[in-house]
């Protein structure tokens, strides 16, 4: 066994990685900026973790997520690794401070982007020797990506601050465009590419249209008592969340709650944990579930309606069937949700008022900190993520005259929102297609589907005949009501003992 493969039962007790794990691995400890993409519940984690137990120096990890990263180090922390903390919001000043004094006791970093504006912690950085800069969820860096973060945009800028340490830059759904954004954005050199299938064999795709929404919601709750769970259904807007959680409370006896961005942290963060615990049997929530979320046996995944790219759907799909085992996607739409979605995007842009009176607050205060700037918008009443585009944008020209940052701005944020009309439409015409839906969904990214495997399962998509019986509900088994009554049992065991010894 080789030092590889031995570090990969020392840590991890496994004899064997992952398909596509050992080479993107052996990449970066042959010092080579690497790009990965991998499809969720590949193990990209590994492909960090690894390289830190064998080389030296510090492995940062860029994380868009409070709850990717906050579950990251958590299950590391399980796992018996002590030297790993993360830098995010939720810290006090004090605790923040106490991270970046202790640096050099650290072996593993997650840091939310915004966290690398702080000149403490950048000056610290440059003091230690980088082994790895990770950049997680890489697809964020792309402009013209579904799931942008503006504050990735400046990761090469960091990087080369820090000494240019080897890159690896991970993602599960990515298309030509966003790796190439991603290569520049890094300044890479020469990067190896591991670029693997976004396709999840495991995973059934379903897609039915319907009448009316009402319909839809009457399917769902169908599905709900009819599938195998636990699952999550998404919902294009907060309200249906709690609206239609309510309803499946009323029409189901399954364990349900709902989960959105607009929802209290600390709420969101408990019913993230009753989820993956198996205290909740399904989740309504919008996009805002899903980074993170490492529960390996989630069956089903419905979507009320398409979202607003394939990118997007394919990335949610894929918190399903995480073990390996048989799950199933359905997509309910009717004819009108293409317009849903564009009215979505349209409400989401500024019109030439609201362009005005931004820019003015922006060029009023007269700084280039982006991070007070997007404050400042937010105050105004601004979305904190129209704040962040609009800040984003306007730091990109603000050394221009006014006639000249107001043009371009009102440029790029038209660009963006023509480029997520266009995905709306490119989606749409691919559910209305006919022919097989996975590869449909597979050409988006200029991928065909293995014949060989195509021709040894039945379990395609709805196009190519799938039944759904497969995926039916099935009654709990004598042997797990066994293993459930022994748990039972050695708990009541160790509370006795716990209690004769005081």
């Amino acid at each position: 066994m080789d030092k590889l493969h031995q570090t990969l039962m020392r840590y991890f007790g496994h004899g064997t990685f992952k398909s596509g794990q050992e080479d993107i691995i052996r990449s970066v400890l042959h010092q080579k900026d690497t790009v990965a993409m991998l499809p969720t519940g590949g193990g990209k984690s590994l492909c960090y973790q690894i390289p830190g137990y064998m080389t030296d120096g510090l492995v940062l990890i860029i994380s868009p997520l409070l709850s990717l990263m906050e579950d990251q180090v958590e299950r590391m922390k399980m796992r018996g690794e002590k030297r790993v903390a993360a830098l995010n919001s939720t810290l006090t000043f004090q605790e923040r401070r106490h991270i970046i004094r202790h640096l050099p006791s650290y072996k593993f970093l997650f840091v939310a982007p915004e966290a690398l504006m702080s000149e403490m912690l950048l000056e610290q950085l440059k003091s230690m020797r980088i082994g790895l800069f990770v950049v997680d969820e890489a697809h964020c860096i792309s402009e013209w990506g579904h799931d942008f973060r503006p504050e990735y945009s400046k990761l090469g800028e960091w990087r080369e601050a820090l000494g240019h340490p080897v890159a690896l830059a991970l993602t599960a759904t990515a298309t030509k465009q966003t790796l190439k954004d991603t290569v520049q954005t890094l300044r890479l050199q020469q990067p190896d590419f591991h670029i693997h299938s976004v396709n999840r064999p495991n995973i059934a795709l379903v897609k039915e249209v319907h009448e009316t929404k009402e319909a839809k919601e009457k399917r769902a709750i169908e599905l709900v008592d009819f599938l195998q769970g636990p699952g999550i259904i998404y919902c294009p807007t907060r309200q249906m969340t709690e609206e239609l959680a309510l309803y499946m409370k009323q029409k189901t006896n399954q364990r349900v709650e709902f989960y959105h961005g607009g929802m209290d942290a600390g709420d969101r963060m408990l019913i993230q944990q009753q989820f993956i615990s198996d205290q909740l049997d399904l989740i309504c929530c919008t996009s805002a579930f899903g980074m993170g979320i490492d529960k390996a046996n989630i069956r089903f995944v419905i979507h009320m309606s398409p979202p607003q790219s394939i990118e997007a759907f394919m990335q949610e799909i894929g918190r399903a069937g995480r073990d390996g085992k048989n799950s199933v996607s359905i997509l309910l739409y009717t004819e009108e949700d293409a317009e849903i979605q564009q009215h979505l995007i349209q409400a989401d842009g500024f019109d030439d008022p609201e362009i005005d009176f931004y820019l003015a607050q922006l060029t009023q205060m007269q700084i280039n900190d982006e991070k007070k700037l997007r404050e400042r918008l937010m105050e105004t009443g601004l979305q904190e993520t129209r704040a962040r585009m609009l800040t984003h944008y306007y730091m990109m020209h603000e050394s221009e005259q006014r006639p000249a940052i107001l043009k371009n701005l009102k440029e790029k944020l038209q660009d963006r929102q023509t480029e997520k009309l266009r995905k709306v439409w490119q989606f749409k015409e691919r559910i209305m297609d006919h022919n097989c839906f996975r590869q449909s969904l597979l050409s988006y990214f200029h991928e065909q589907i293995d014949q060989t495997e195509r021709a040894s399962s039945d379990d395609c998509c709805s196009s190519c005949g799938l039944n759904l019986s497969d995926y039916e509900k099935k009654e709990q088994s004598l042997e797990l009501n066994e293993m459930k009554h022994w748990k039972t049992v050695l708990d009541r065991m160790f509370h006795l003992t716990k209690e004769a010894q005081h």
